[in-house]
């Protein structure tokens, strides 16, 4: 359960950062390039890669959230048989053995 909780947070760490960061500002002055049409050609690229971004890590966050929902879930069902079970159903084969 702790890996699930510690991949649902690597997932969702990985959102934030992109939320943080778009390669829109990636590209600079167009007079970095020598010609406007290589930067608007590399600003048009940044732009669809953020956008594709942008979705992929929509789709991630509910990865992530399903991660979290099935930890809760896992826990729930432990500490549910935690507290059912009194006394180990085992321990009798063992002392008889």
């Amino acid at each position: 359960m702790d890996k699930l909780d510690e991949a649902a947070t690597g997932i969702r760490q990985s959102v934030d950062d992109q939320e943080n960061f778009e390669l829109r500002g990636l590209c600079g002055d167009s007079s970095l390039y020598g010609h406007s049409g290589v930067h608007d050609a590399l600003m048009d690229f940044c732009a669809r890669w953020s956008d594709g971004l942008d979705t992929l890590t929509d789709d991630i966050g509910a990865i992530a959230d399903t991660l979290s929902r099935a930890t809760r879930a896992y826990r729930a069902i432990d500490d549910a048989a935690t507290r059912s079970l009194t006394a180990d159903p085992g321990e009798g084969a063992v002392d008889d053995g």
